[in-house]
């Protein structure tokens, strides 16, 4: 019996297949693709994956993945990838010139926006979003899916048209960031071709490149044999696969079909050292990266594997109290990374390296405790299951993305019920030694790159590799305390609250709300919806802000809210809330802005008292921490030293400052103002915004079970102190100036030019206004788009921006802004001018019009079943006093609209004598 019994366990642990018990052939045999896709291959080779989604409803997500990118280019090739993709927009078979974006336009599908494409290094992906419940245009969509494939027209005048839009995007893409990309890539990827075949390709290629040779890249790669269509949304799976058959299966593979070669960055075992000397980079920044080979999940061993870093990387992130200064990251060329990033004033990177490496190295020769292990545990195993319950409310465009990981590079996708069982299964044996032993590994000195970067000023106090690597050594030779536990035991808040009462209930029947009255003055909104399965989604509000604060005070009272986000509250520091909110799925954070104070925040339905419990904790018991106050400080001053001296960021400073009527609050941010904060006073200005809860309405949007939140709202609302002190913002006179202003900046050397035009002034703010307004901003981006774009050549995404408000003072600002070639400036406004004047004097075309109205109806139509959406709705209209039930009148009167009241709208609000224009130019231009 006794070995009857024995054997018998032997078979559990290895149907079971426990990691530490036992190692079967489970562990290898891939994990199979979710069942609620359905995957296909044609005899072609062409690849697809369908799955239906009712989240959103009458919605589907489309996408065309070609495993073509700008790694496959030749050095004669380089952009030609990107052209492509280009052209793909610009005519097709059944599509010609630019029918395609006009048809879907008109559906209400943005272009950019909606309708996009992206051209890496390994893949091309085209993205369709559509309405599923319109026969005709699903069956266009595949259509439109089918050309891309294999149809594009490639016409030698487009493709003439076409070269000044890449070059003018090229041109756009210019900046610190790019630059340095172009020395780093080639740096840690070890001189691979990913170094030197960047998308964008080069200007010698782009200006040179035949319609003849862009053809025969997209004949040579675009073909079945790499090519997938991936279907997800509220669609019929049957009908769609037998219409997927029939639209792809005459696609053809060339008949000399090159072999599509895998290229991959490979690890020397080396370490590497680079300087990084830029004339927009301010103080020092250092970025030590340690190297591995990316994994490829494919089995339960390999998924294991991927736990345990991820786990990993949560214990770090919290003990650098999730402070981006050292993480996990992905690079290109199938590389992955451990990256410890700081930037410092040029005395000081020597103590700040030190300060990183010496927790670094206590992680190291210490380890991590078991409570620390056992709370990213419970957190892991929480959202997995949280993720679990929301399987049947998961939008499509989220569902997509693991199918086309798998099609792309083969990672697996078994899908969220399975992952949840993993999850389950493997979570509660990895072990602390495992853990420990990871980290270990990661602090190897060996395929180690360090990138120190500054400017041309500070390049005296950049380290040179000995100097780091003593710097690094150094800290081993340094005492190491052991680290120290939280005590976790007390309750969050310090005094209990007691709870106040309802006073009163009003149900508004169309917008499916109650409207409750508490005791202290405090109003509350209920939506309850059936949109997501457990989200909850909280704001808070109140007039007020940094408005009623002396400019003296403008700083302190500005970061007042993320001082004391950095603090805690209650008996907590910030630090130890996260680990006291371990396993509840709780986001809350206050804010004070310019004339508004509040809460954002999210949770459960089971985590509501949670949630509501720390609301109640930052409301009543904040907490000053001189040393969380002094790492905000300092972290803040770090990043503004990478600012200070880009050319963009000084543009767009002044630009803030212009508008802003070089008001003292609209100055740009510097150090110099960050000392301008006093702790105390931030403090004390924090208590003052949330002491009176009467002035304070709270949304919460989502699955709430109303008998449930009520006496919650009576204990931790209904509690809140009250004043009525009925404050409002106070008008501080900061608007865009009247009059005709100019103003140049010239900075640096880049060939690149950005402009800012803004009309604005005085607005009759009501319902149909607004309206129309929005339709002159819509519809001029999309003449703008067409001519300086399509037909002009001269850039690459003109933006048009409306903002619209009614207090403190009924007010208009309508921005055009572009980047351009310098001497385009001049020309580009001409045509903006002129497309404005078109406006005024005539309205947007009937198809303009016509295709800002479908895209506004089918927001509303994905919006009324979205918690965000009617969260930022609701709170508009607390905002501008408006009716809640307005949601509903906007259909009626979007069709009201005219072209002829859009042109009197713009006759009468653009006007050219309140019309600021501002430029940014090199310092020199070239010929």
């Amino acid at each position: 019996m006794f070995i009857k019994y024995k054997s018998l366990s032997l078979l559990l642990l290895a149907a079971l297949c426990i990691p530490l018990a036992c190692k079967t052939s489970l562990d290898t045999q891939p994990l199979q693709l979710d069942p609620e896709v359905r995957m296909g291959k044609l005899p072609n080779g062409f690849t697809y994956y369908i799955r239906k989604n009712k989240t959103p409803e009458k919605r589907v997500m489309m996408y065309l993945a070609s495993k073509v990118g700008s790694i496959l280019e030749t050095d004669q090739q380089r952009g030609v990838a990107h052209f492509v993709e280009h052209m793909s927009f610009n005519g097709t078979k059944h599509f010609p010139k630019k029918e395609l974006s006009d048809y879907l336009e008109k559906s209400g599908v943005r272009f950019g926006a909606d309708i996009n494409a992206n051209t890496g290094l390994d893949e091309t992906v085209y993205q369709l979003p559509l309405p599923s419940d319109n026969p005709e245009l699903l069956a266009n969509g595949l259509q439109i899916m089918r050309d891309w494939a294999q149809d594009a027209n490639i016409e030698a005048a487009d493709v003439e048209r076409e070269r000044h839009v890449i070059l003018e995007e090229k041109r756009f893409r210019q900046g610190l960031t790019q630059r340095l990309q172009e020395k780093s890539i080639p740096f840690y990827t070890n001189n691979s071709r990913y170094g030197s075949r960047f998308p964008i390709g080069t200007e010698e290629v782009l200006l040179k490149v035949t319609p003849e040779e862009i053809r025969s890249f997209y004949k040579d790669w675009y073909r079945p044999d790499l090519q997938a269509v991936l279907v997800v949304g509220d669609v019929d799976v049957d009908q769609m696969e037998k219409d997927i058959k029939a639209k792809f299966s005459d696609l053809r593979n060339p008949e000399k079909e090159k072999e599509r070669p895998v290229y991959r960055a490979t690890l020397t075992g080396k370490n590497q050292y680079m300087q990084f000397i830029d004339e927009e980079l301010g103080g020092i920044s250092m970025e030590i990266t340690k190297k591995e080979l990316a994994d490829t999940i494919i089995t339960a061993a390999d998924y294991r594997t991927s736990l345990l870093k991820k786990l990993l990387a949560e214990l770090v992130s919290i003990r650098f109290r999730r402070l981006p200064i050292v993480g996990f990251n992905q690079l290109t060329g199938g590389l992955n990374s451990f990256s410890v990033n700081l930037t410092t004033k040029p005395a000081e990177t020597e103590q700040g390296l030190k300060s990183i490496w010496l927790e670094l190295r206590r992680m190291e020769e210490q380890g991590f405790t078991k409570s620390e292990l056992e709370r990213v545990k419970k957190a892991h195993q929480y959202q997995t299951e949280e993720a679990l319950k929301e399987k049947d409310k998961t939008a499509s465009e989220v569902l997509i993305r693991p199918y086309l990981q798998h099609f792309l590079t083969g990672n697996v996708a078994p899908g969220i019920i399975k992952e949840a069982e993993l999850t389950t299964s493997l979570l509660p044996d990895v072990t602390l030694d495992e853990i420990n032993a990871l980290m270990k590994n990661y602090m190897k000195a060996t395929d180690r790159d360090i990138i120190v970067k500054s400017s041309e000023y500070n390049k005296a106090f950049l380290p040179d590799e000995a100097t780091v690597l003593k710097w690094i050594e150094s800290v081993y030779t340094q005492s190491l305390p052991p680290f120290e536990e939280d005590n976790l035991d007390l309750p969050l808040l310090k005094n209990e609250p007691a709870p106040g009462k309802i006073n009163t209930v009003e149900t508004v029947k169309q917008v499916d709300l109650q409207k409750i009255t508490l005791s202290n003055g405090l109003t509350v909104l209920l939506k309850k919806t059936d949109f997501q399965n457990d989200q909850i989604l909280i704001k808070g509000l109140a007039e007020g802000g940094t408005s009623l604060y002396s400019d003296a005070d403008f700083e302190s009272a500005l970061n007042a809210a993320s001082i004391v986000a950095a603090a805690g509250a209650g008996n907590y520091d910030a630090l130890q809330l996260g680990k006291f909110m371990t396993g509840r799925k709780v986001q809350l954070s206050p804010f004070i802005v310019d004339q508004y104070q509040g809460f954002n925040g999210s949770t459960t339905k089971e985590d509501l008292p949670a949630a509501l419990e720390l609301l109640h904790a930052y409301f009543t018991e904040p907490r000053k921490d001189e040393e969380s106050y002094q790492t905000l400080l300092g972290r803040t001053k770090e990043q503004l030293m990478n600012k200070e001296d880009g050319r963009s960021q000084v543009f767009m400073d002044t630009v803030g400052l212009v508008l802003g009527n070089y008001h003292v609050r609209k100055k740009p941010q510097s150090i110099s103002r960050l000392d301008g904060i006093k702790l105390d006073r931030a403090i004390e200005i924090y208590k003052e915004r949330f002491a009176d809860a009467s002035a304070f309405t709270f949304l919460f949007v989502g699955n709430i079970e109303e008998a449930r939140i009520k006496p919650l709202l009576e204990k931790y609302l209904g509690s809140l102190p009250s004043k009525r002190k009925n404050e409002t913002i106070r008008d501080l006179g900061i608007n865009v100036p009247s009059g005709r202003i100019s103003k140049t900046v010239y900075k640096g050397t880049e060939q690149k030019s950005s402009v800012v035009l803004a009309y604005s002034g005085a607005f009759d703010y009501n319902f149909e206004n607004t309206i129309k307004m929005n339709a002159i901003a819509d519809a001029l981006k999309i003449s703008l788009t067409q001519r300086l774009r399509d037909q002009e050549g001269g850039t690459y995404t003109p933006n048009v921006q409306m903002n619209l408000s009614k207090y403190p003072k009924t007010r208009f600002a309508m921005l055009v802004s572009f980047d351009c070639a310098p001497k385009n400036v001049e020309s580009l406004i001409a045509s903006v001018q002129d497309e404005l004047r078109k406006m005024k004097t005539s309205g947007p075309s009937a198809e303009n019009l016509q295709k800002f109205k479908a895209v506004r109806k089918v927001g509303l139509e994905t919006g009324a079943r979205n918690n965000e959406f009617w969260l930022d709705y609701l709170a508009s209209q607390v905002m501008n006093k408006e009716p809640l039930t307005q949601f509903f009148e906007y259909d009626a009167a979007l069709n009201g609209i005219t072209i002829k009241s859009v042109q009197q709208a713009a006759a009468t609000y653009i006007q050219d004598k309140n019309y600021v224009k501002l430029v940014l130019m090199p310092e020199k231009t070239n010929p």
